[in-house]
């Protein structure tokens, strides 16, 4: 039986007309109206904050909080600029309204969760990526603003904020495994470095761990002064102007420096106990970056402590690895950074509720 021949031109003529329908659509968002609010505003205002850039520019820094919903991926950010350097702006910008056009309803789709709350959409430096989303989201119903200037503005409202930071801070010192997070962890109010970081300042910091970039790190210390009462002292740990991949402000290492000192002390037994229930390494891939990290001291301790050290590794006597890297090599480290510094109080730290209990009472005697 003879089949009627497929017309070669009908399925292109189909997809034409779905792609002029898009293209319909989107035109119609561009010429459309939306409000912009100054990051100043923005952040006392509690509104939700839509990330449109690519994953990875989210993931190198965002704004906390924030949702990201990719106008484009990576390798379609990058045509679109090389366009727009070879091209000029209204080629990259006709570019642009073709990628996104088939995905409008994917994108409302993904925000009408917050179709009920206010939001405020930003990109790299609130440009077209952030004003097409603003003005599609604002013809749809949302209440929604751009945000003046993007994540760059934010970022330099950041910078500003913790460069001229001056703030009266607590700060807990002591040897390693004292449980200086511990006790941070259970006062009012304190702000943990290590948590923000997420690494805990050490050789073996990162394990278990998924260390922030800098420019997050620094978004989310900005938000937690946000939060702290103004002026009002605050319990921190010390710690060097590093921790882990990320360095801290200037001012807040000057302010950490002039502020009053408290000594935390524990036994070298406890110390250890603590340690090994804090970084857990039990699993085999915690034993293999412990490993790595150990054999990265034979400069300072020699071959034959760090293949003992590595024979206690691989035996599971953990509490015999963390007490060698105590005497040896941590304890010695901090008795000399620290031999100049004088301390206001000195707390034991042998039963946490009673050291807790001690530093609540001078909390309140310096105030």
């Amino acid at each position: 039986m003879l089949q009627p021949r497929p017309n070669p031109q009908s399925e292109p003529q189909a997809d034409s007309s779905a792609s002029n329908e898009f293209q319909s659509r989107i035109e119609g968002y561009l010429r459309g109206a939306c409000g912009t609010v100054e990051i100043e505003d923005a952040l006392e205002q509690g509104d939700l904050f839509v990330d449109v850039r690519t994953f990875e520019e989210y993931q190198d820094g965002a704004i906390p909080t924030a949702v990201n919903v990719p106008l484009f991926d990576h390798l379609e950010r990058t045509q679109i600029g090389i366009l727009y350097k070879h091209s000029g702006p209204a080629a990259a910008l006709e570019r642009g309204k073709t990628l996104v056009a088939p995905r409008i309803d994917s994108l409302l789709q993904q925000l009408s969760p917050h179709r009920k709350r206010p939001l405020i959409v930003y990109c790299a430096r609130g440009g077209m990526r952030s004003a097409s989303i603003a003005r599609l989201l604002h013809h749809e119903g949302f209440q929604v603003r751009q945000l003046v200037g993007g994540y760059k503005y934010y970022r330099q409202h950041v910078l500003r904020f913790l460069e001229n930071l001056q703030w009266p801070l607590i700060v807990l010192h002591g040897q390693t495994g004292v449980g200086k997070t511990q006790v941070l962890n259970r006062l009012t109010p304190s702000l943990d470095l290590e948590d923000l970081a997420q690494h805990r300042s050490s050789l073996f910091g990162g394990i278990h761990r998924q260390p922030r970039t800098q420019k997050t790190f620094e978004g989310l210390l900005f938000h937690e002064f946000l939060q702290l009462p103004q002026n009002t002292p605050c319990f921190i740990e010390g710690e060097s102007r590093k921790v882990g991949p990320v360095y801290l402000p200037n001012a807040l290492v000057e302010a950490m420096r002039e502020s009053r000192l408290v000594l935390l002390t524990a036994s070298l037994e406890t110390r250890v106990c603590r340690i090994v229930e804090e970084y857990h390494v039990v699993d085999e891939s915690s034993r293999i970056e412990a490993d790595r990290i150990i054999c990265s001291l034979k400069p300072v301790l020699g071959n034959k402590q760090v293949e003992y050290l590595r024979d206690c590794l691989r035996q599971g006597e953990t509490p015999e690895v963390v007490r060698v890297l105590l005497r040896e090599h941590y304890d010695p480290r901090y008795e000399y950074a620290m031999s100049g510094y004088q301390y206001a109080l000195e707390v034991s730290t042998e039963n946490l509720d009673v050291a807790v209990s001690e530093l609540v009472k001078y909390y309140y005697d310096f105030l």
